[in-house]
């Protein structure tokens, strides 16, 4: 018999960087899914590494999971920017509390505050900016998050623009986000939270201009901020030119790894057929919302 744990794959559709200070961000949750099997066994980790928040966190309950053998299966095959890390640290924390519980239990238990303070334990060493944990409590919660650290404030959402839709465009870079965040000056975030509240405004009001509006507002004052590699913004540059593209972004960190691009209902022809000629990969689209953290089978 195999436990396993199902998490979907997240994108910073806005917030990142926001986050950092407490601030809101909206999170995306996608299929395909990221997924643990554990079986019992000896303590095999598979592909988790042992310094990274997962492993460390296995380190620090040997006794627990040394009865488990775990294998992690990455549906991105190591594409940087879905959530690959913080994904293992929820399904292994997912494990770890399965001792108290039966898994029909687990929401009860998932208090995503304790779940933040044992996940900053083991991701930050204290050096430059602690990672927001916004990405993880989307991938606990699923659909579209909308989290706020400061006001503890969780809100999941469906897609409500019904002459909208997203696609979520792999870059082919990677950025190591942990690297970036130690060298992470501090910066004025005021540009991004009215950024922010337009879209939030948005979801609100059902008002897909207004979204649209946000997010273009949202890419500027990262641009302006220099949270946009170049790579990046030359590649916003030609989609947003594209016939049916509406508004597009850099999502994570430097926006590196995956682009947001917003398109008309319908009309995002023009951008499949220039990532297809440009060796593009679009990963996910809104068509591909997925719930959160999921268990299944037993041991």
């Amino acid at each position: 018999m195999a436990l396993v744990f199902t998490i979907p794959g997240k994108t910073f559709l806005a917030g990142e960087y926001l986050a950092l200070h407490g601030g809101p961000a909206l999170v995306f949750l996608s299929q395909p899914s990221f997924e643990l099997e554990v079986t019992k066994g000896t303590g095999s980790r598979g592909v988790i590494h042992k310094d990274s928040p997962a492993g460390l966190f296995i380190q620090k309950h040997e006794d627990y999971f040394s009865q488990f053998d775990i294998n992690f299966l990455d549906p991105y095959m190591g594409r940087g920017g879905f959530g690959a890390s913080t994904a293992q640290f929820l399904a292994v924390y997912a494990l770890w509390l399965n001792k108290e519980a039966h898994h029909q239990d687990m929401e009860k238990l998932l208090d995503f505050k304790h779940m933040l303070e044992a996940y900053y334990e083991v991701a930050w060493n204290g050096v430059g900016r602690r990672p927001s944990g916004a990405d993880l409590v989307g991938q606990l919660k699923g659909a579209l998050t909308f989290f706020e650290k400061r006001q503890g404030l969780i809100s999941v959402k469906s897609w409500p623009f019904e002459n909208l839709e997203f696609f979520l465009i792999h870059t082919g870079n990677k950025l190591a986000t942990h690297e970036h965040l130690k060298n992470l000056a501090d910066f004025d975030s005021s540009s991004l939270e009215k950024s922010f509240a337009v879209i939030r405004e948005s979801f609100e009001k059902q008002q897909s201009d207004l979204f649209v509006q946000g997010v273009q507002s949202y890419a500027e004052a990262l641009k302006d901020l220099g949270f946009t590699l170049p790579e990046t913004l030359d590649l916003l540059t030609k989609v947003t030119a594209l016939k049916g593209v509406k508004a597009a972004k850099g999502c994570g960190a430097l926006g590196a790894d995956v682009v947001l691009a917003v398109t008309a209902k319908g009309e995002s022809q023009d951008l499949k057929d220039y990532c297809l000629q440009h060796s593009l990969s679009i990963l996910s689209s809104s068509g591909k919302i997925s719930s959160g953290l999921q268990v299944r089978g037993s041991l």
